[in-house]
């Protein structure tokens, strides 16, 4: 990881497009060369993230997911900028549409039913993507599939166990904004999409959706 000072990041962001910020400041810089600019800022005084910063977890995500077949960042530079107190990762932009944008124009189920293929597939080459909602997942000019914000997730060797699974499908319908075309659709509905796709038998299915289930309208038991 190597260190930028002051004067480099202003030079970088001068003409650079805000993508993403809240009230501590900017999170996310489109550069005027089309590279991404992300920041990270330690949260807690007592964090893990102090330890391992997250720009070198969204680093190594990267770099695990295209081992995997998963098109995700191509990472460019890791730095710290002790003026900002920020960690940070450059990276070229992934091109595509994300499922957040394509979802509330979709005619039929069939951007649904490709989003739970991909999510089958995730799955099954033990990636358990913590930050998964369809602003995250890019639909790309080549028809693949793509991953951004990885920075938290977890690779198993093996495929994802079915408690995993279900907790999964909470993360995917508990992000407020960007979920709101899920839940639209319905939970029950991309389940059962789901578990069409799901090389499994009709016992192993049966057990799964049982578990999944038991999150339906967990966003609304929450609020409450």
């Amino acid at each position: 990881m190597s260190s930028m000072n002051l004067a480099t990041y202003q030079q970088l962001t001068a003409d650079a497009k805000v993508l993403e910020r809240d009230s501590r400041g900017v999170k996310v810089w489109l550069l005027p060369d089309d590279r991404i600019m992300k920041l990270f800022r330690v949260k807690r005084a007592l964090s893990s993230a102090r330890i391992y910063p997250y720009n070198l977890r969204f680093a190594r995500n990267a770099r695990n997911l295209n081992r995997r077949g998963i098109a995700a960042p191509n990472i460019r530079q890791i730095f710290y900028c002790s003026e900002i107190s920020r960690h940070g990762v450059i990276y070229d932009l992934l091109k595509g549409e994300s499922f957040y944008e394509l979802l509330p124009g979709a005619a039929d189920e069939t951007l649904f039913r490709i989003f739970a293929g991909f999510l089958v597939g995730l799955h099954e080459k033990g990636i358990y993507f913590r930050s998964v909602h369809p602003g995250n997942v890019l639909l790309r000019p080549d028809a693949s599939m793509g991953l951004i914000d990885i920075q938290d997730m977890r690779f198993l060797p093996w495929p994802l166990p079915q408690s995993l699974r279900a907790r999964n499908f909470r993360h995917l319908f508990n992000s407020d904004a960007q979920s709101l075309a899920m839940r639209e659709f319905g939970f029950d509905r991309f389940v059962d999409l789901y578990l069409e796709v799901l090389p499994r038998d009709l016992r192993y299915r049966t057990k799964l959706k049982a578990k999944i289930m038991s999150f339906d309208n967990a966003w609304v038991r929450r609020k409450n």
